[in-house]
């Protein structure tokens, strides 16, 4: 009888990249839903438009997603142990393209035990 294939450590790149694309994509979002729920914020009258209101509710279902993609990065992080082979060249695209991601993450959300 032959081993089963772990295919979560076979293909934790390809997993953690559309991890991190939705977390990237999630945060360009919600920045700019402050900066419209800023922007009419200063009045009285763009308080009661539903563009703000619209715009705040986008921000907080935003930053939910966002809170959740970190959530599943930990989760794969602690299967795979992805982050202490950060040196390997299938995780480059992490360096290149979602370096702010990946050091929110290191900083704020990786469990330190």
């Amino acid at each position: 009888m032959s081993q089963q294939t772990n295919f979560t450590k076979l293909y934790v790149d390809l997993i953690l990249k559309k991890i991190v694309a939705n977390i990237q994509s999630h945060q360009k979002k919600k920045d700019a839903a402050v900066t419209t729920s800023l922007a009419t914020g200063e009045t009285g009258q763009g308080v009661r438009s539903s563009r703000h209101w619209k715009a705040s509710a986008a921000m907080d279902l935003h930053y939910s997603e966002i809170q959740k993609g970190f959530s599943q990065m930990r989760e794969l992080d602690e299967l795979t142990q992805w982050s202490s082979k950060l040196h390997q060249d299938r995780f480059k695209f992490l360096g290149d393209k979602y370096i702010k991601v990946l050091h929110e993450y290191l900083t704020e959300h990786k469990r330190i035990d």
